[in-house]
């Protein structure tokens, strides 16, 4: 739950490495600036509560929205039941990961998001059991979700992620949503505890509580350049043969 909020001091660190600051060396107060005004508002979780008990009956469903932006990539799985005619939305669990240090594309990363996603949704049906429920993968990258949905020839990079992620959720849904709605956006960016208490965003996006007639369909259009920049490179090779005659 209060994963966006601990994002800031990983970003900060990594940072920190990319700058190859000494162990000696004083830091720039832009740093120190950033840092501290995270620690100050720390004490501000220290009254956050969540009730323990979560519904589960026959109309649960798992939702799990994944995103990324250059810094970290993250994913969060929430429960959807209805409880008396009323839609009840409860965060489940929670991940982010600060990005690799060699640079990735966006597109990448929004895919490396896919892959936690799926595994973490994997887990926690492993941990309450529940083989049979219904789940649903959200990303507002069309691009990964073309790779995923589509056949091709890829990247060594976009083919071992794409495999994974097929595998776990094969006979689940995979759906676009707008990049506004997409409440894995606060996961992946960070904040600072303030903004996350302001954003009770471990209630999850507001329209998922709506009727499912009503949530977010889009179709999945890429343009061909920005899918096929991770298509495999062919290489041609061309090959002289002289023979040798013995009279």
């Amino acid at each position: 739950m209060l994963t966006p909020s601990t994002l800031l001091p990983k970003l900060i660190l990594q940072d920190l490495w990319k700058s190859h600051f000494s162990w000696e060396e004083e830091l720039p107060f832009t740093f120190v600036d950033k840092f501290s005004k995270w620690l100050n508002e720390m004490y501000l979780l220290k009254d956050v509560t969540l009730p323990r008990f979560m519904n589960f009956n026959e109309t649960s469903e798992l939702h799990v929205f994944v995103d990324a932006c250059k810094g970290a990539y993250a994913a969060c799985v929430f429960v959807r039941s209805e409880v008396e005619g009323e839609s009840k939305v409860r965060l489940i669990r929670a991940k982010n990961r600060v990005a690799p240090l060699k640079s990735l594309s966006i597109p990448r990363l929004k895919l490396m998001a896919c892959c936690i996603g799926a595994r973490l949704v994997n887990s926690v049906i492993k941990a309450i059991d529940a083989s049979s429920i219904k789940v649903t993968l959200w990303s507002d990258s069309t691009v990964a979700l073309w790779w995923i949905k589509e056949y091709g020839d890829w990247s060594v990079f976009v083919a071992n992620r794409v495999k994974e992620i097929r595998e776990l959720t094969g006979c689940y849904s995979w759906r676009h949503v707008p990049g506004n709605m997409n409440i894995a956006d606060l996961l992946s960016r960070g904040c600072t505890p303030q903004q996350m208490l302001n954003s009770k965003w471990w209630e999850g996006p507001s329209w998922l509580k709506e009727n499912p007639g009503s949530w977010p369909v889009s179709d999945i259009i890429c343009q061909p350049k920005e899918v096929d920049i991770e298509k495999r490179k062919s290489k041609l090779v061309n090959m002289n043969l002289t023979e040798d005659t013995h009279p």
